[in-house]
């Protein structure tokens, strides 16, 4: 009487193993974590995410989840490919993926998926692996977007993120029910210059913002030569002082590139004699016209999962809310990205699956965005690639953690200033082109102000960290000649062409 019931259960479970999970990964340009109201940090009540939050009240949400390279194209190339840039071709902007690098929507698409791209790419490189992509060139505009990829070309009128998920919905609305499909779904907002739709304009207009303890930062009496590198060689600090004489004299720092005709949108009155005052007011433009730019991403969100409830798609569909990045929101004086310190590696990660995830779960190991290509690829039952050096969440989503799970983060920047390094749990440990190494204890010091790698006491821990850095270059199989210790190849950049 028992062959019955037990033929039933073998044939169930093999039915539920070919059932396939829908997804929609929503990625978009430097959202810091700090501005995604789930978080709970010091902007939590300023910037406001309600649909973005329900995915971490239905899902999980990721703590301690980084990129490897944090600048635009090769965070999205590692993304795709499951490797790290050195493996993958893409060190900088606008690379192309290696012809022999695998990309997870190949496998998804051979695997029966419906799969489909609009909005931001940023590689040079024709998208693989989807049946439909629209895309906009490099950048993007914010408002009035032209695509080209496989329809053609479009020109569209709107604001680019809502131009976007419009496209989107419309393919969802004519997809094949029987099919399972994978919408990658990729907004510009919010990168720099933070365009918002004219609907916010007034949004928080006469409310102050609050700061980051870091904002004044003196990074000249400080003793990190990484943020003394960049003040001096990049144009991203809310008031360039005492660097590049090209770059100040251009404009380049935030408060004269977007202040200096006075602070629209009703920002406050300032000294422009006082350099805190003008920080200051730099930082209320900012992070003012930042959260507008955020809630254009969470009301577009907010329609993809209202359309999955509508459908009854919700349990069937993994939803994913990331960023290429993380975005320095103030921190040291800073806005944009690019080093292994926080805030700029760190990177927002939610996923919600209501057929796998505890809703409200938090994860705090240690994660990095070339675990996200082979965590589609399990959940979708498809083997990854062996070329693919990431590691399936799949077991972290179930709210269990290997003993074997890493211990530590590879990060590696190969524009200025060159460096690279590892983080652990409690700390960051760099190298830096021309430097001697640095270290921050992120549990005595959360806002990485004092680099420590000079304290006798801490002599011990530099040697641990030293040989778990190189464990992780063994590991990630990157040669000394790949690191991006030398600026050799930034001079030959550099270099002024001859004239012809």
């Amino acid at each position: 009487m028992k062959k019955p019931c037990i033929l039933f259960s073998l044939l169930l479970s093999g039915l539920c193993a070919f059932a396939k999970p829908n997804f929609v990964v929503v990625l978009v340009d430097d959202h810091a974590f700090e501005a995604i109201s789930a978080y709970g940090t010091y902007l939590k009540d300023f910037a406001k995410t309600p649909a973005i939050d329900r995915l971490r009240e239905e899902g999980m949400r990721f703590d301690e989840f980084t990129c490897a390279n944090s600048i635009c194209s090769p965070s999205r190339a590692s993304i795709l490919t499951g490797q790290y840039s050195h493996k993958n071709g893409v060190t900088g902007l606008n690379g192309k993926i290696n012809e022999d690098s695998p990309q997870y929507p190949v496998e998804l698409l051979k695997a029966g998926y419906q799969t489909w791209l609009v909005g931001k790419w940023h590689l040079n490189s024709v998208p693989k692996g989807y049946a439909r992509h629209m895309v906009v060139k490099g950048q993007g505009k914010y408002f009035n977007p032209t695509f080209n990829g496989s329809e053609g070309t479009w020109k569209r009128e709107g604001y680019s993120t809502d131009v976007y998920t419009d496209v989107a919905m419309d393919w969802l609305k004519k997809r094949d029910p029987d099919k399972p499909f994978l919408l990658c779904l990729q907004f510009k907002a919010p990168h720099h210059d933070y365009g918002h739709a004219a609907r916010y304009d007034e949004l928080l207009a006469d409310v102050t913002a609050p700061e980051p303890p870091s904002l004044y930062e003196d990074l000249r009496a400080g003793n990190s030569n990484l943020k003394k590198e960049f003040l001096r060689r990049t144009k991203f600090h809310m008031l360039h002082s005492g660097g590049n004489p090209n770059q100040q004299s251009e404009g380049d720092a935030y408060y004269f590139r977007h202040l200096k005709d006075g602070p629209p949108n009703q920002m406050r009155k300032h000294d422009p004699k006082s350099d805190k005052d003008r920080i200051r007011v730099a930082y209320q433009h900012m992070i003012h016209k930042y959260v507008r730019c955020v809630k254009g991403n969470d009301d577009n969100l907010k329609r993809v999962l209202d359309y999955l409830d509508r459908e009854k798609l919700t349990r069937d569909t993994v939803v994913i809310y990331t960023s290429d990045q993380g975005y320095w929101l103030g921190q040291h004086g800073f806005y944009d990205k690019r080093l292994i310190l926080e805030t700029s590696i760190r990177m927002p990660f939610l996923i919600r699956y209501p057929r796998l995830i505890k809703p409200g779960s938090v994860n705090s190991d240690l994660c990095i965005n070339v675990d996200l290509a082979p965590t589609l690829l399990e959940l979708a039952g498809v083997k990854a690639p062996a070329a693919m050096q990431g590691r399936s969440l799949l077991p972290l989503l179930k709210g269990k953690t290997p003993a074997d799970w890493r211990k530590s983060q590879f990060y590696s920047y190969w524009g200025a200033p060159n460096h690279y390094g590892i983080r652990t749990e409690r700390y960051t440990y760099l190298k830096l082109a021309g430097h001697p190494p640095e270290l921050f204890d992120r549990q005595l010091d959360p806002t990485q102000s004092l680099n420590v790698a000079g304290e006798a006491d801490n002599k011990p821990i530099l040697e641990r960290l030293e040989k778990e850095l190189t464990r992780q270059i063994r590991e990630v199989d990157i040669s000394d000649s790949e690191l991006p210790a030398s600026t050799r190849d930034e001079k030959k950049r550099r270099k002024p062409k001859r004239k012809e």
